[in-house]
C-alpha cells in the first residue's frame, strides 16, 4: 500500500493511523509512506505517521524526497514567476537544495513496494547535485535562452509575497517562508545515493528534466514585454 497524506491537513495522523490499523487487520503486509526530507520521524504533520509505521507493519518504507524539480515546470508559484517574469523569488539566500525529479521518486516507490525485501527504513531522495536558486536560474536561463534571475527576499518579504500572490493564510505562508530560511541555513544541502541504489541508475539532473518537460521548446519561457 502506497500512502500519500491528505493535502493541506495539519494533522494527517488523526485520519491515517486508524486507517492503517484497519489495513493491517485486513491483511496488508507492506506500507510505503510519502513524506518529506524536511520532516523526520516524530516531526510535525506526517512525521507522526512515519514514527508509527514500523510498529504497524513488518514491511515498510518512508520516502523523504527533497524539493521537486517540477516546481519549475508545472503550476507551482516558482514556475509561474519564471514563465511570466523570468524571476524566481526565495528567502533561501545562498542555501542549496538537492532537487529531485518526481519521476525518480516514483521509480523508487515502485521498488520499495515490490522488491522481495522491503527497505524497512526511511529513504532520503535527492537529485545528483545540490543547487542554489542562483544555480537554478542559470540552468533555466541556459535552457530557455532567456535572462533569468534569482531575487533574494528576506523572511518577512517572503511571507508577504506568498500571502499577496497566492492568497494562502498568513500562518501557512510563515511555514513556507521558514522552510526557505532553513534552506539558507544549510538544512537541505545534501545529496544521497538512494535513487541509484534502489533503481540501478543515476537520478536525473535539472537540465534533463527541464528539457524533457518542454521548457527549452517554449513551455515555461517568460514572454517578451511589449
Amino acid at each position: 500500500m502506497y500512502l500519500v497524506p491528505p493535502v493541506g491537513d495539519p494533522d494527517p495522523a488523526a485520519v491515517m493511523l486508524p486507517f492503517l490499523q484497519r489495513a493491517r487487520a485486513a491483511g496488508v503486509r507492506r506500507a510505503v509512506l510519502l513524506s518529506s526530507s524536511a520532516v523526520p520521524a516524530g516531526g510535525p504533520a506526517v512525521g507522526a505517521v512515519h514514527q508509527a509505521l514500523p510498529g504497524l507493519f513488518a514491511e515498510w518504507a518512508v520516502l523523504r524526497p527533497s524539493w521537486f524539480m517540477q516546481n519549475f515546470t508545472g503550476d507551482h508559484a516558482h514556475a509561474t514567476t519564471l514563465r511570466e517574469h523570468g524571476t524566481v523569488l526565495t528567502a533561501t539566500g545562498d542555501g542549496r537544495v538537492g532537487f529531485v525529479d518526481a519521476g525518480d521518486i516514483a521509480a523508487v516507490a515502485v521498488h520499495a513496494l515490490t522488491d522481495g525485501t522491503a527497505p524497512c527504513t526511511d529513504l532520503v531522495l535527492t537529485g545528483p547535485e545540490a543547487l542554489s536558486y542562483d544555480d537554478v536560474a542559470a540552468v533555466y536561463g541556459d535552457v530557455t535562452g532567456r535572462p533569468v534571475t534569482h531575487r533574494r527576499l528576506t523572511y518577512e518579504e517572503m511571507c508577504d509575497h506568498l500571502t499577496r500572490t497566492t492568497g494562502i493564510p498568513s500562518e501557512f505562508a510563515a511555514i513556507l517562508a521558514a522552510m526557505d530560511r532553513a534552506i539558507a541555513g544549510g538544512a537541505e544541502d545534501r545529496t544521497t545515493d538512494t535513487v541509484r541504489r534502489l533503481t540501478g541508475r543515476p537520478p536525473h539532473d535539472l537540465r534533463t528534466v527541464l528539457l524533457r518537460e518542454g521548457v527549452g521548446e517554449g513551455v515555461g519561457m517568460p514572454q517578451p514585454t511589449v
